[in-house]
Order: structure tokens, then C-alpha cells, then sequence
């Protein structure tokens, strides 16, 4: 493959010791990365567009465990038809704490805290997931981060929160905030924990392992999960597979795909571009128009991620 169009993690040796004396820190994306990118940022941006209306039929937890119950099932199949072999038990603990966080403690605070908390609110500091994966990696994985790429990182948070003021949404600190705050640091510590795990095993292995892990974590959350699908219609039991399968099982593994290949401080900065495609899914499915301060806080987001990945 062309220079310029491969994705180049430095080998054990040529970071400890290159071969002219000074590490790369040089990266590069390729088109089968951009485009995992671009999907899960797709999948998780119709994520919100399809919760906010499930939430309408399904409580948190039996919302959480049916989907994922179905994302379960799909890289179940997937792994099958791939012919991968399970990982070593010797890891299985620390996919199964992947899982927890990535998966289980994620969603339920999320889920819990988006119940006694303004949506704007919410979105302000899910956002904040970018910012801790970076401080995450720096102390964990000990990437370096150029001052460069902390602006750019702060900048698209910054065009994030607009985003979500521009639509009205007031930002107010309230107790349940602690939650949704936890929710980004989880968040965060998914893509850092499961970074190692990556170098020994495809991203389908660990997303497989990572979801049956959290999905069966979150079943005391869910006792009540039958009775709501006994009463839920085929429309709402549609959503779920559809936040099933391609938000969870799809999207989960092309990400870590996308951590297989970049820097998690790297990738974590493409989450920004979440906020803008979501005002742009609610516009086309929705009809929501964005307002000019959306748009603007869209432009600042998108900003943010362009300079941290190509001068940061």
C-alpha cells in the first residue's frame, strides 16, 4: 500500500529503538479505517434519534439489555462465520471489565441519569468522553499529545456544546449529572482498557467477548425485561433491534477496529463528530432545522477534529 494511505502503529522495537535514533510519531489513516470512522459515527449519532424514542416504550435497564441481548447474538454469528477462536482465558477478566465499562455502566448511567436530567445537560457532559480518554492515555498507554491536539480536542468540545445550546437546550448542574458525568469516564475507560487487548486479538474477539460480558452484567437491571416486550409493539421491538445491531454489534466492532489502528487519544477526538451528524439525521429523518448556532457549534466541532489529526 501507498505511503500516505496505511495505517502505521511503531513497531516494539522502532519505539525503543528506531533505526535512526528518533521515534515516528507519525500517523496515518487509511481508507478502510476512515471508513469505520465514519460508520460508527453514523450508527452513534442514529443512536440518540432512536433511545429518545425507545425510552418512550422500554425503561433503562430493559432497554439496554435488549439491545445488546441482540448485538449478543449478532457477533455471535459474526465470530462463528469468521472462524476467530475465543481469546485466552488468561484474558477473559479483562474483557469481561471492558465489558462492564463499556457496556454496563455506560448505559445505566446514561440511561438512569438522562431520566432526572436536561437533555442539554446530558450532551454537555457526555462530550467531555474525549477529553478524559485523552488524559486516560497519556497516563495508561503514555501516547504522547502534542499542545496542539489538547486545542483542537478543546475546541471541538467547545463547537459540541454549542451544538446542543444552539437547540435550546439549557445546561444546569443537578445531582443526577454525577451520573452522566460517570457515563463519559466509563466511556473513556473502554477505549483505554481494551487498546492493549487489540495487539493480540482482532477487534471482533474483543467486542464479542466485551458485549457478552456487559449484556450478562446487566441483567438484574433488567428483571422486568419480559413483561415490557410482552406489551411493547412491533414498531418499538424494531427499534431495539435496529439500536441492536448496528449502534451496538456493528458499531462496537468497527471501533475497536479504529483502536486497533490509531492512538486512543487519537480516535477519541473523532467522537466529536457525533454531535453534528446527530443535528443532521434529526433534520433529514425528524425535520428538525438546525438553528444557526447548531450549525456554528457543528463547524467548531468538526474544526476541532481536523486539527487534532492533522497538525496535532
Amino acid at each position: 500500500m501507498a505511503h500516505g494511505m496505511e495505517d502505521r502503529q511503531p513497531s516494539a522495537r522502532g519505539a525503543d529503538a528506531p533505526a535512526r535514533g528518533k521515534p515516528s510519531l507519525e500517523w496515518s489513516i487509511s481508507f478502510t479505517t476512515a471508513l469505520a470512522i465514519a460508520f460508527t459515527v453514523v450508527c452513534w449519532a442514529a443512536a440518540f434519534v432512536g433511545i429518545r424514542d425507545a425510552v418512550r416504550y422500554f425503561s433503562p435497564g430493559p432497554l439496554a439489555f435488549s439491545r445488546y441481548v441482540v448485538a449478543s447474538v449478532v457477533l455471535a454469528a459474526l465470530l462463528v462465520l469468521s472462524r476467530a477462536p475465543l481469546p485466552d482465558r488468561k484474558d477473559w477478566l479483562r474483557l469481561a471489565v471492558v465489558g462492564f465499562m463499556g457496556i454496563t455502566a455506560y448505559n445505566l448511567a446514561l440511561n438512569y441519569g438522562s431520566q432526572f436530567i436536561q437533555s442539554g445537560s446530558a450532551a454537555f457532559l457526555v462530550n467531555t468522553a474525549p477529553i478524559f480518554t485523552v488524559i486516560f492515555a497519556v497516563i495508561s498507554l503514555k501516547e504522547k499529545v502534542t499542545p496542539v491536539a489538547i486545542g483542537g480536542i478543546v475546541l471541538g468540545f467547545v463547537g459540541a456544546t454549542l451544538i446542543f445550546l444552539g437547540e435550546g437546550k439549557g445546561v444546569a448542574v443537578e445531582p443526577a449529572a454525577f451520573l452522566i458525568l460517570l457515563a463519559a469516564v466509563v466511556f473513556s475507560l473502554y477505549f483505554i482498557l481494551q487498546k492493549p487487548l487489540l495487539q493480540h486479538y482482532t477487534s471482533l474477539q474483543v467486542v464479542s467477548m466485551a458485549v457478552w460480558a456487559g449484556t450478562l452484567f446487566l441483567v438484574p437491571a433488567a428483571l422486568d425485561v419480559a413483561a415490557e416486550l410482552a406489551g411493547a409493539s412491533s414498531r418499538s421491538i424494531g427499534i431495539v433491534v435496529f439500536l441492536g445491531l448496528f449502534p451496538g454489534a456493528l458499531a462496537y466492532a468497527s471501533w475497536s477496529y479504529v483502536l486497533s489502528r490509531i492512538p486512543a487519544s487519537k480516535a477519541g477526538s473523532f467522537i466529536y463528530c457525533v454531535a453534528p451528524t446527530t443535528v443532521l439525521i434529526a433534520w433529514l429523518w425528524l425535520g428538525e432545522v438546525p438553528t444557526p448556532l447548531s450549525l456554528a457549534g457543528g463547524f467548531l466541532a468538526l474544526s476541532g477534529v481536523v486539527i487534532t489529526n492533522t497538525w496535532g
